[in-house]
Formats: structure tokens, C-alpha cells, sequence
């Protein structure tokens, strides 16, 4: 009675117990699924005895298991948050799947058209196959609107991304001259973090927000709650050591250079500081007039299209937001691109595809939404 009971009540699983001829003959041919996204803190019990235990993640955990589960030339394919190629505590995930043989990414937005209507996130479908041909292939970071979500799974490409990585993102090429622009950034010798200092003239811009565009000023931008000057809780800026790169810096970050770094190696929702502070920057284009006085053109143009966002909220009441039309601003964007790009020894047809990168996104729809 008391084992039935303790039976009952702790339902113990083991996979040898429940799949024992599965597990005998070596394990399962194809483990597949859609792992809970969820914390470690979230759960009622502690996981024990797995490499991935730290990133907190029980997805993390899910895919992990669904590998020592399979056979010798077994495959897992499962869908998980866009986290697993952009973000540090994943690195270890990463591994565990690139031991295993070759892993295929295929990344998935959330704007404007998204997987699931109920989940608004972006997501990673891996597959990894048992072998060791190539040790990792990804797609781009695919956005699509809802009318042509028929023909995102049939035009995936997938593209080879190096094994040695410099950080802990797997980048988001979509096609060949991708790989040819990352290559020639990291090969600058120096990153904008670099430049940067605890004290110093500013560099303000949002943690958050801005799907198509990333907004950096070298002034505060309006805001006010209920007629009362103030600050938004996502506003945040970093230092730079000498006033006369404020400008450069502020247009290489606006350039569509940076706006394709971005999407190849983040998870695309946040701008955290080691986005900035590891974003190739060599001297020369902080020290370039003709990038500072494009700088200058752009801050004096975004200025001159703003306006004020209006918004009633029922815990903060009113506020009124300085927003910035930078589509308006597209051609100076143009321009940056093109005067930046021999600090990187970039060709007229890698300038041309990052000037059109995800231009029918960037200009097809506001910023605001």
C-alpha cells in the first residue's frame, strides 16, 4: 500500500522503463516537438545531471534529453525561441547539437507575419541530422506578411556559418554575400566598444521597440507624462571618449550596415549594450569628415521629421513620446552606407544589398507598428 501510494503520487518516469525495447536497440530514430518555453524558476522540481542546467531554460534541458535519446543516426527537429542562435547562455546548446552531427537553422520573425498567432515571439526550427559533413547552416532572419506566409517554408535557403565563431550567436545569413560582408567586418580589427568610456558626450537611444528601425541621437528625445518633463524607462545611452566621434558613431549605428548586424546577431527584440559595444568599428570611420558631417545631416533631418506620440494609459495616464519618421531619412542612410563602406572594403554589389535589406519591411510599414 505504501509504494502504491508513493507510486501515485510521485509518478516516476524513466525512459528505460517505459521504452525499453526503443532504448535497447539504441534509441529513437526521430525525436520532434515544441518544448515548453520556460524558466527553471517556473517549474515545481530542480533538473539535475544536465550540461545545460545553467542557461535556466527548460527548453534547453528538452533538447539536450531529445539528444541522448537518439540513435546512432538519429534525428531531432524541434521549434524553440530565436534565443538558441542569439543569445550567450545558449552556447552551450549550441554545442551539445553541433557535436551531434550537422545543424540546420531556419529563423523565423514575429513581425509582421509570425508562426503563431497566439505566440509573439521569434522562433528557430533546428534540425540536426547524424553526420559530419558541415557543422552548421542557417537561413536568414525570415519576415513575411500574412498573405505570402504559403511561401515562406518552400523558399527556405540555407547558408554555411562558420564552426568558429568569435561570440555566442550563430549568424542569420540568407545567402552567400553575407558570409563575404561578416567575414570583412570581423576583420576590421576593432570594435566600437573600443571608443567608448563611463564618462563622456552621449549617445542616447531605446533598449527596446523599433522593429525596422534602431533610433540613436546625441540628444535626449522629448518625453512627457501628464505635461511633466521627463525620461521613458527604455531610453538609456553610452559614453564615447571624444565629442568629435559623437556623430560618426551615431551615423554608423543608423547605417543599414549596423541594421543587418543587428538582425545576423541578436535576437532581434532587445539592443543590449554588447550589441553596440561589439559591433565592428575600425578608427578610420570615426575619424572620416565626410562620415561626421553625414552624421550631422541625419541628426538635423530625424529632428526636423519628428513628432509627438500620444498615448492614454491607464497606470501612467498621458504621455507624449518624440517619435522619428526615419524612413524620411532612407536617402541620407544611402549615403552613409556608401561612405562607410571602404572602411570595410566593401564592394558596390555588397553595399547594394545592404542598402535593399529588408527594404520592403523598413519602408513598407511605420515604425510605430
Amino acid at each position: 500500500e505504501a509504494y502504491s501510494d508513493w507510486l501515485e503520487r510521485n509518478k516516476p518516469f524513466h525512459w528505460w522503463l517505459q521504452f525499453y525495447g526503443i532504448m535497447q536497440s539504441g534509441g529513437f530514430s526521430v525525436v520532434i516537438g515544441n518544448p515548453p518555453y520556460l524558466e527553471s524558476r517556473e517549474v515545481a522540481y530542480v533538473p539535475e545531471g544536465f550540461e545545460s542546467v545553467d542557461s535556466g531554460a527548460i527548453h534547453a534541458m528538452f533538447v539536450e534529453r531529445s539528444v541522448q535519446l537518439l540513435e546512432a543516426c538519429g534525428t531531432v527537429s524541434m521549434i524553440v525561441p530565436l534565443a538558441l542562435v542569439s543569445t550567450q547562455r545558449m552556447k552551450v546548446v549550441q554545442g551539445i547539437l553541433e557535436r551531434r552531427g550537422s545543424v540546420w537553422h531556419a529563423n523565423f520573425s514575429w513581425r509582421p507575419g509570425k508562426l503563431f498567432d497566439v505566440v509573439n515571439r521569434a522562433l528557430t526550427i533546428f534540425t540536426v541530422l547524424s553526420d559530419k559533413r558541415d557543422v552548421a547552416h542557417s537561413t536568414g532572419y525570415r519576415k513575411w506578411f500574412s498573405d505570402t506566409r504559403s511561401d515562406l517554408m518552400p523558399t527556405l535557403r540555407y547558408t554555411p556559418v562558420p564552426s568558429s565563431r568569435p561570440a555566442w550567436w550563430v549568424p542569420k545569413l540568407g545567402q552567400e554575400i553575407e558570409s563575404g560582408i561578416l567575414t570583412k567586418l570581423l576583420s576590421v580589427g576593432g570594435v566600437l566598444g573600443q571608443f567608448m568610456g563611463k564618462v563622456g558626450p552621449r549617445v542616447y537611444y531605446r533598449t527596446t521597440g523599433g522593429l525596422y528601425w534602431k533610433v540613436f541621437t546625441d540628444f535626449a528625445p522629448a518625453f512627457f507624462v501628464n505635461g511633466e518633463a521627463g525620461h521613458s524607462t527604455r531610453e538609456t545611452w553610452f559614453c564615447l571618449g571624444r565629442e568629435c566621434h559623437v556623430k560618426p558613431a551615431i551615423a554608423l549605428l543608423s547605417s543599414g550596415l549596423f541594421w543587418w548586424w543587428y538582425t545576423v546577431t541578436t535576437n532581434c527584440r532587445d539592443l543590449n549594450p554588447s550589441d553596440l559595444r561589439d559591433f565592428p568599428a575600425p578608427l578610420s570611420v570615426l575619424d572620416d569628415p565626410a562620415v561626421w558631417e553625414l552624421g550631422d545631416q541625419y541628426l538635423r533631418d530625424i529632428q526636423a521629421n519628428s513628432a509627438m506620440l500620444v498615448r492614454n494609459q491607464k497606470q501612467t495616464g498621458r504621455t507624449e513620446t518624440q517619435s522619428f519618421k526615419i524612413q524620411k531619412s532612407k536617402p541620407l542612410i544611402d549615403a552613409i552606407d556608401a561612405a562607410v563602406a571602404p572602411h570595410y572594403e566593401l564592394g558596390a554589389d555588397e553595399v547594394d544589398f545592404i542598402r535593399s535589406y529588408d527594404i520592403e519591411y523598413r519602408l513598407g510599414v511605420s515604425d510605430e507598428e
